[in-house]
């Protein structure tokens, strides 16, 4: 059997732009899904209304990278099925220019920034911009980089991640926090978010694949850690979050333990720069590895 191979070819062409409306509803059910009940989210009578959660974004683009691609990439990209059945979320970067809000209608444009060689296969990293319908100003910018397990990218490549200060666990956390991966959450998190993707909600296809069971999401993963981190370091002002980050190394299943844990932070005048790991305690390996949340002070 011949290995799969893509190219870079289609590096920095874009995609056919969407146009979403978000309504309270969507952000609202995200952050309940998380059990992530900060006001700011919630609180239809404060000053400015509802805000979304900062990890509100990776709802609307993951759409276009799975379910709905071949309605939105370029002719000749969508490769075979077999390639895209490998494909594994593995990092994710947000750059937050404005917090999101509420009953806003964006346009979101894509491309695919970067197809990175690895060991393991190719990475490939979709770019989104998402900016205001009515005056396009931006909102932020979204790097979701995923494995194509297997897959050799014959060129060489093309592109490169976003960079961002990655640090690894040394010594004692500064604070830990429990989590828990309830049985129900996979489900919860897929239905609230849109997030639909058969590996996290049917243990008969994950088995298919080679795994225990059904596994969490890994942008679920890394919003566990954002939630502990905002509500601890930021006062729960979420409003301050300008750049989130992390590599997902570990799955989690369901009725795993985890536990947040932070173990640098870096002050400056204008920022401080957050960093930590889940740790699932149930397998004994990190599930978000060089977890980073940059806020303004």
């Amino acid at each position: 059997m011949s290995k799969l191979a893509i190219d870079s070819k289609f590096v920095g062409v874009p995609w056919k732009e969407d146009i979403r409306e978000i309504t309270w509803r969507q952000t609202t059910n995200y952050a309940a899904s998380l059990n992530d009940m900060n006001p700011l989210y919630f609180d239809e009578e404060q000053e400015g209304g509802l805000y979304a959660s900062p990890m509100f974004p990776v709802t609307l683009c993951w759409r276009i990278i799975l379910a709905d691609r071949a309605k939105y990439a370029p002719a000749g990209l969508p490769y075979p099925q077999e390639v895209w059945d490998t494909l594994m979320h593995y990092t994710e970067y947000i750059d937050i220019k404005r917090p999101l809000k509420p009953d806003v209608k964006v346009r979101i444009k894509s491309q695919i920034s970067a197809m990175i060689p690895q060991r393991a296969g190719t990475q490939i990293v979709n770019r989104f911009d998402v900016e205001d319908f009515e005056d396009g100003k931006p909102y932020y910018t979204e790097y979701v980089g995923s494995m194509l397990r297997g897959v050799e990218c014959a060129d060489g490549g093309k592109g490169s991640l976003p960079e961002y200060q990655k640090t690894k666990y040394v010594g004692n956390a500064l604070w830990e926090s429990p989590a828990f991966c309830s049985q129900a959450l996979p489900y919860i998190y897929d239905g609230c978010g849109d997030l639909v993707f058969a590996i996290h909600t049917s243990p008969k296809f994950a088995r298919s694949v080679g795994l225990k069971t059904n596994v969490l999401h890994g942008t679920a993963n890394l919003a566990i850690g954002v939630k502990e981190v905002i509500n601890r370091e930021l006062g729960g002002d979420a409003r301050r979050v300008k750049t989130i980050a992390g590599k997902f190394t570990s799955m989690v299943f369901p009725n795993d333990n985890l536990r947040v844990q932070l173990f640098d932070r870096k002050v400056s005048n204008d920022a401080v720069e957050l960093y930590w790991q889940l740790l699932n305690e149930s397998t004994g390996k990190v599930a978000v590895t060089y977890g980073y949340v940059k806020a303004s002070v």
